[in-house]
């Protein structure tokens, strides 16, 4: 499994971000999307504009593929999905 940071623009007038995040794995269940997760949220900047509200979220997904059509599914708002590379110091 690979993980993804999603840049998603939450409207409020559809949903808080709260309840957005919070049920984004129950409608995963109920749409039959086994190997896609919902790991973390880093919530969140203020308002953008106009009630919209912006949150990064952390998927883990076999491909950006599959990530995105399970997001298309479910109609999630998002903008990029970027694949998270761990990088670490060197003990040398």
């Amino acid at each position: 499994m690979k993980r993804f940071i999603v840049n998603s623009k939450v409207p409020q007038i559809q949903l808080n971000r709260l309840t957005c995040l919070m049920g984004t794995t129950d409608i995963f269940e109920r749409t039959g999307i086994k190997d896609v997760y919902l790991k973390t949220c880093y919530c969140c900047a203020p308002e953008l504009n106009a009630g919209v509200q912006k949150a990064l979220i952390e998927f883990e997904a076999p491909s950006k593929e599959a990530l995105e059509a399970a997001l298309e599914k479910i109609n999630f708002p998002f903008d990029s999905i970027n694949e998270v590379t761990k990088l670490e110091p060197s003990s040398k």
